[in-house]
């Protein structure tokens, strides 16, 4: 029996584990992303915690996958971030073997949850999968007759920056209108400030769940929506109903078996789930019925992890 490192490096958490080669998590160590430590500083992270982790392993390990929150070329294993400063061309998978030893391969983040699903979660047993990611962006990934599918460009699965309507809303890849703008979890807190801008005494709920309508933030709009605020389940039903546009245009063009949606905003649950499939159903075509899935991630905020796992295991 062999073991494999995986990494997930995240805008807010990261996380590394240490996998069994059937993709039994064996521990898991995790911490708070510092933006303003930059590259160096998470570098130093990750290693002390990928250290820390070779001495608990009982058996060898053989290999690490790299999960990454942003932009990469999977072809030349190169990061391309175009979030934050420090990662942009940086050969990751190559400090990691020279670091460690071992051989490594990353991928973005939404490619890996789709990859962690399908390994291990709510893709088991099915031919074609989608996953979405909606957190702080909108990403997602594709595995097709099982395998993934990243384009020509490595930019398949971008699903977040695509372009839903002539918006003067500048999303963060630098274009307006992309469906991020609408439905990620700081949109839903946009959406919340705004109104607390107009018409403050609408609040309710948000502003009590909240120390300043400034710093409302999605998980107080959810909170709130879940006890019946008004006003939060407005917001909520906006960012549902495009992101059930959305998803029928995978659907339309893709025709998945599943579509596995995870990260921050799905932690609401049916609070934002219920108004998502109602969308889907009211904005679906009597004509044209499909049979694809609609569900959350099985693995939770951690197929990201488990997909780096199944990365590193493609060595063994």
């Amino acid at each position: 029996m062999t073991n494999v490192l995986s990494l997930d490096i995240g805008g807010t958490h990261f996380r590394s584990g240490l996998f069994d080669q059937k993709g039994l998590r064996l521990f898991t160590l995790e911490g708070n992303t510092l933006r303003s430590g930059g590259r160096d500083w998470m570098l130093k992270q990750i290693a002390e915690q990928c250290h820390t982790l070779l001495q608990k392993s009982e058996s060898p390990v053989k290999a690490c996958g790299v999960s990454f929150g942003g932009p990469v070329d999977f072809e030349s294993q190169l990061v391309r971030s175009m979030h934050t400063p420090g990662w942009e061309n940086f050969a990751m998978a190559q400090w990691m073997t020279e670091t460690l030893g071992l051989p490594c391969r990353v991928d973005n983040d939404s490619n890996c949850g789709a990859l962690g699903e399908y390994s291990f979660g709510a893709g088991r047993g099915i031919h074609t999968l989608v996953y979405i990611t909606v957190s702080t962006g909108i990403g997602g990934g594709l595995i097709l007759d099982g395998k993934v599918f990243r384009g020509k460009d490595s930019l398949a699965g971008e699903f977040g920056h695509m372009p839903m309507t002539d918006s003067h809303i500048l999303c963060s890849c630098g274009a307006k209108g992309c469906l991020e703008t609408f439905c990620s979890g700081p949109a839903i807190a946009s959406r919340a400030q705004e109104l607390a801008e107009r018409r403050p005494e609408a609040l309710g709920r948000m502003a009590e769940l909240s120390s300043s309508p400034g710093s409302i933030t999605a998980n107080a709009v959810f909170q709130a929506a879940a006890e019946g605020d008004m006003a939060a389940i407005q917001i909520i039903d906006e960012a549902a109903r495009w992101l059930a546009r959305a998803l029928l245009m995978i659907i339309r063009i893709v025709n998945p078996d599943k579509i596995v949606l995870g990260g921050g905003v799905t932690l609401a649950g049916d609070t934002f789930l219920n108004p998502l499939r109602r969308f889907l159903k009211e904005m679906g075509s009597p004509s044209i019925p499909y049979s694809t899935e609609v569900q959350l991630a099985e693995l939770g905020q951690y197929s990201p992890l488990y997909g780096a796992a199944a990365l590193a295991c493609e060595f063994l």
